[in-house]
């Protein structure tokens, strides 16, 4: 899981303009990372391409910290 962290480090820190240090496992996309909810679909869309994965509507408001999507991408990539 470290190497999908790493991807979606490097993700979020070219996209959205944040450390990769700063995205960690605890980290919530809006509170933390603070993402507006536009931002939060385009991470969505830019982690859909990035990992080669189809994010379900039913599971996208399941995933609010960086611990959920790197465990789902790890589940489902």
């Amino acid at each position: 899981m470290k190497k999908i962290l790493r991807k979606f480090q490097r993700l979020i820190a070219k996209n959205f303009f944040v450390s990769p240090q700063s995205v960690d496992f605890s980290k919530s996309f809006q509170e933390d990372l603070r993402l507006s909810e536009s931002e939060f679909v385009a991470m969505i869309a830019y982690t859909e391409n990035a990992f080669h994965i189809q994010i379900a509507d039913n599971e996208i408001p399941k995933l609010r910290r960086v611990r959920d999507v790197v465990k789902y991408i790890n589940a489902n990539g």
